[in-house]
């Protein structure tokens, strides 16, 4: 596909760091393998983003697309005043790394929210330079949301002049405002689950799911709300009820999880297991019937289209488009998790009722087919040079 842009520079606030090599790597797999989708259409591209030291248990991805390169610029962020006081202080050198990018680019791409493209926008604004955006967070506005979220949203839909993608269920939401999604994987890998899928749910239409095993991917934080898994697991277990559950991520609230794990003697059960890599991450998809998520605020669910790939069907919490990556039902389901019990009820219900799952398990596959890195930057470039016209 042609396009008329040549460089493009990415201001994103994803934390990097530089292996003993010497090579760009995150922790943030599927940002590294969006960013490197996106890049394979431009001759050259930048990416202007906050660069921390090494950590040698850090799970980390690297890029492989040598037409990027990097612009480091200071880590900052916290609650607390000293890091807002940080914020302020890392300005100068913030602006010193927007000009660097802007020198070098016929194109700008902002990933919010975050304190990095509020300063960011003004200067790119201010430039004159051709911009789009991408709005990774809930776009509805929700309770207790950050007022520089909201004030970011603002910013996108009355003063950004570019296209702007963002987590909504129609297609387009204003002049530039656009219905986007968040994908993790290529089609060649899409085909290299096809045969794992085929002999899933053949299993299933010959015996069923006799011991249901179930896995969550994410922050381990409260919004995530792993507590409420946790606390459904324990109910089902006192019951009587077989299974098991892949807890996979780190985060505040690990050790918590853990404890809670010993003390109600669920080992036998339940597995907190820590990050894990994009390679080790599709090895656990495949030994799992069902994706299970409580998060209490979700933009666009990134882990159903992961589990989509591999054949797992999706139990979510009734939050922002859960409904929409569902299917209202065709290829996954909801609950509500106001009460342990909506979810405990739902696995009952679709564990014995496991004859229906091969339908929902294709239909997932054949949503996520449409759902991938390529098709992800294809549109993106394509927008942009329509919009740009």
């Amino acid at each position: 596909m042609q396009n008329k842009f040549k460089k493009l520079a990415i201001v994103s606030d994803c934390i990097h760091m530089f292996n003993p090599q010497g090579d760009a790597v995150t922790e943030v797999h599927i940002f590294c393998r969006q960013m490197q989708a996106l890049a394979y259409y431009f001759e050259e591209t930048v990416i202007c983003c906050p660069f921390v030291p090494f950590s040698g248990t850090a799970i980390v991805t690297p890029y492989t697309n040598k037409s990027i390169s990097f612009i480091a610029l200071k880590n900052a962020g916290g609650d607390s005043v000293k890091h807002k006081l940080g914020l302020i202080t890392n300005i100068p050198g913030w602006l010193k790394g927007f000009k660097a990018a802007a020198s070098n680019a016929d194109i700008v791409y902002m990933r919010f929210p975050n304190n990095l493209n509020v300063i960011g926008f003004f200067y790119f604004y201010l430039k004159g330079l051709k911009t789009f955006a991408t709005y990774t967070g809930t776009w509805a506005n929700y309770k207790n949301e950050p007022l520089t979220y909201r004030f970011q949203k603002w910013i996108l839909k009355t003063i950004h002049k570019g296209p702007a993608w963002v987590y909504i269920s129609q297609e387009q939401a204003g002049k530039n405002l656009f219905k986007g999604i968040s994908p993790s994987y290529t089609l060649k890998e899409w085909d290299e689950e096809t045969d794992q899928v085929a002999q899933r749910i053949e299993k299933i239409k010959t015996i069923g799911i006799t011991k249901p095993v179930f896995i969550t991917v994410g922050v381990l934080n409260a919004n995530k709300n792993q507590q409420y898994i946790l606390n459904a697991c324990k109910i089902l277990r006192d019951q009587g009820f077989d299974f098991y559950l892949y807890v996979v991520g780190d985060g505040p609230l690990k050790q918590e999880y853990e404890a809670f794990v010993s003390e109600n003697n669920l080992q036998d059960c339940i597995n907190i297991c820590g990050k894990k890599t994009y390679g080790e991450l599709r090895v656990l998809y495949r030994q799992c019937d069902f994706l299970i998520q409580a998060a209490l605020v979700e933009g666009f669910g990134k882990v159903p289209i992961e589990g989509f790939f591999h054949g797992v069907v999706p139990l979510l919490n009734r939050v922002a488009l859960s409904g929409e990556m569902t299917g209202n039902g065709e290829r996954g389901f909801v609950f509500s998790a106001t009460d342990v019990n909506n979810v405990i009820s739902l696995i009952k219900q679709v564990c014995s009722n496991a004859a229906s799952l091969p339908i929902i398990i294709e239909n997932g596959r054949q949503y996520a087919k449409a759902q991938t890195l390529e098709a992800w930057a294809q549109s993106y470039v394509k927008k942009i040079n329509n919009y740009f016209d």
